[in-house]
């Protein structure tokens, strides 16, 4: 049985496309299904897939693109592109990259079928190939990093195998390491340098980094090294040499001298990792070296407390190193009360006080730089709090922080100084300050525009309370709003309107004046005589008869 992947932004078509198309016909058993290029990249870095059938026109990452990125780490995965009738001959050009069909959409079914059968056909046919023990054991080659990689990561998270097993197992993936072998590990972080760039530019750098280390261990230690779920890398080393890894218990030995001196060994060359990354990288990275302990009993423990070390220091810019046999202590931790302190992050945002926001992004990172131990989860905390304030102004504003802010400006990898910290929420408030008075100006505007429209409509029966209703404002902040805006009072701008209006049905209208101070709203019509000759320093009818 096999396994597909549909691809297409719009998701109705390939949800419509799980549940109508009889896929059991073609020995077609599980279905997944991406939205995106990149989401689909990530369903084939995790999951066993055999026909990829993918649209061409999708945002961020097309169909080609996907096709070419699947293409160059999976040549023989056979992809179907479904094209509309205007892109068919730039789908063409998916020849090139070895699509195996190219179906028109709308789909016909009796289409996809026979393209399906074909394919299907011919994957089973590369399998029965790929019996051949030479396919097979070139198969293994490509995968073998990964599979070193996750079996490393599932014994420091704890998964337990027989020590015939794991032997096994290490001896199938041709590593030089046995179950009672004594370890010691070296977990590595890449600090706030190389946090600053891609993830893609972020994994080169990895990569340098693990390449540097294993030229230099590798002069006196085995290694087997990993990337684990926290972006860490991890090193397990045994020493090299006939019999390195069992201790010496010739009485000639003194045991624990044999182990003081792989020790010294090892923080000698984690050292020099530690330099050569500053130098050649120009970045810090901070270096744990644990304690030592057999690999199938102790190597969870040795990385759980290495792990623990790591996440209670954050390094400068350089980065540290750390030997858990030498130097290693408890750490006092203590709270940051001033991320909570009166007034809130939310109520200096609702209240647009951005300077007494920027001054108290000042104070936390003097608090941090204060506390004994400056840790991972401070700065976690940091960034949640911050974080929740962000998100909770742009909702209550009926907008996503992405919008207001751009995507690029919301983290997604953990900040690894309080500077770092500190700088990008400063450049987020400022985005968003731009962001909140260009809106509320607009809202202003659109508030003054509803204001003058009620009023001309509303001569005859007309009150600052009722405008207020209106826009469903508080009237004194409608009347200090209009003022602002408008260079008048509200009165004075009522009193102009029903002036012009007054005006104007003198020279066109044969109402008598007591009518027109009832349609401009004067219950009185000596009081509109007044006002009028106030106005214009005669009565209405002399202005009539003039």
């Amino acid at each position: 049985m096999h396994q597909i992947l549909l691809v297409d932004d719009e998701s109705y078509v390939i949800d419509d496309l799980e549940i109508s198309f009889q896929w059991d016909q073609y020995r077609i058993e599980g279905i997944h299904k991406a939205y995106s290029g990149m989401q689909a990249l990530s369903i084939l870095e995790e999951q066993t897939v055999d026909i990829v059938i993918t649209d061409i026109s999708m945002p961020v990452m097309n169909g080609l693109e996907l096709i070419r990125q699947i293409k160059a780490v999976k040549p023989n995965l056979p992809c179907i592109l479904l094209t509309g009738y205007a892109e068919f001959e730039y789908a063409k050009e998916a020849t090139k990259y070895g699509v195996v069909e190219y179906l028109l959409k709308p789909l016909d079914v009796e289409k996809l079928a026979s393209c399906l059968e074909k394919t299907v056909l011919s994957i089973e046919e590369q399998i029965r190939r790929a019996l051949s023990y030479e396919q097979a054991m070139n198969s293994f080659r490509e995968h073998l990093p990964s599979l070193k990689d996750r079996l490393l990561n599932q014994l420091i998270e704890g998964n337990r195998y027989s020590e015939d097993v794991l032997n096994d197992k290490l001896g199938h993936y041709q590593l030089p390491f046995s179950a009672e072998d004594n370890v010691q590990l070296v977990l590595v972080r890449l600090e706030e340098h190389f946090t600053r760039y891609t993830t893609t530019s972020l994994q080169l750098f990895e990569y340098a980094v693990t390449n540097i280390a294993c030229e230099l261990f590798n002069t006196a230690f085995y290694t087997w090294h990993c990337r684990d779920h926290y972006d860490y890398l991890v090193f397990l080393l045994k020493p090299a040499g006939p019999g390195a890894s069992e201790i010496d218990t010739s009485p000639e030995t003194n045991h624990s001298e044999q182990l003081t001196k792989q020790n010294q060994d090892l923080t000698h060359l984690s050292l020099q990792l530690h330099h050569n990354v500053n130098e050649y990288l120009k970045g810090g990275i901070s270096v744990i070296l644990s304690h030592g302990g057999r690999l199938q009993h102790d190597i969870r423990d040795m990385y759980e407390q290495a792990l623990s070390a790591l996440k209670k220091q954050v390094g400068n810019g350089t980065g540290y190193f750390l030997s858990l046999e030498e130097s290693y202590r408890p750490v006092s931790i203590r709270s940051l009360h001033i991320l909570y302190e009166p007034p809130t992050f939310n109520h200096l945002l609702e209240t647009a006080q951005w300077e007494v926001f920027k001054e108290r992004l000042h104070r936390i990172k003097i608090g941090y730089s204060a506390l004994p131990e400056q840790t991972e989860e401070h700065l976690d905390e940091i960034q949640i709090v911050l974080l929740s304030a962000f998100h909770y102004i742009a909702h209550k504003n009926q907008a996503l922080l992405s919008d207001l802010a751009g995507n690029e400006w919301v983290p997604r990898v953990p900040f690894r100084s309080v500077s770092q910290l500190t700088d990008w929420a400063g450049n987020m408030l400022d985005r968003l300050r731009i962001k909140l008075e260009e809106q509320s100006f607009d809202e202003q505007h659109d508030v003054i525009h509803q204001i003058k429209t009620f009023v001309s409509a509303n001569l005859h029966s007309l009150s600052l309370q009722s405008i207020a209703d209106h826009v469903s404002l508080h009237p004194v902040y409608v009347s200090k709003l209009f003022k602002q805006f408008q260079g008048i009072s509200l009165s004075e701008y009522i009193l102009s309107v029903k002036m012009d209006l007054a005006l104007y049905l003198l020279n066109h209208s044969q109402d008598k004046v007591y009518e027109i101070s009832e349609k401009l709203g004067y219950a009185n019509s000596q009081y509109f005589i007044k006002v009028f000759r106030d106005k214009f320093g005669m009565t209405p009818q002399e202005y009539r008869e003039q």
